[in-house]
């Protein structure tokens, strides 16, 4: 009868033994400060991604408003060799290109220190600002020819 006993006493403790050994297969519970800091990865990863964003635009949008600076500084060069209505009517839509160009250039300034929603926003304001100053320039330029 002893025999009897001791043979699921034993066999009870050996699978004991394995299940015991198998709790470091459950993985570790992340902790608060790991949360935390995942979290903190995660927003300066976000936040690396906006400034670069940010910087390409402002980027494009600078060397799209010194070619229309550059397209400008020619219509202004062609009108001094104009006379008469021809010189006239180039002077005016200059007159009418400026104030254009002086709004895309403080829409791009105020652009630079925005942030958040507020940069969206401006931001649209200056692709608007360019795209319009673009194609008034481009009707000028052929007007004149």
């Amino acid at each position: 009868m002893m025999k009897s006993l001791l043979l699921p006493v034993l066999l009870g403790l050996a699978l004991s033994v394995p299940a015991a050994e198998k709790k470091e297969d459950v993985p570790p519970k992340a902790g608060s400060a790991d949360v935390r800091k995942e979290a903190g990865e995660a927003v300066d990863a976000t936040k690396a991604k906006a400034r670069q964003e940010r910087d390409e635009f402002v980027g494009k949008a600078q060397k799209e408003l010194a070619e229309l600076n550059k397209k400008m500084a020619e219509l202004k060069k062609k009108a001094k060799k104009l006379s008469g209505e021809g010189k006239a009517k180039l002077d005016r839509q200059i007159q009418d290109l400026e104030p254009e160009l002086k709004a895309a250039e403080q829409k791009l300034a105020d652009l630079k220190s925005a942030t958040g929603e507020k940069w969206e926003e401006l931001k649209a304001g200056v692709s608007g600002a360019i795209g319009r100053l673009k194609q008034s320039m481009q009707k000028t330029r052929e007007g004149d020819h």
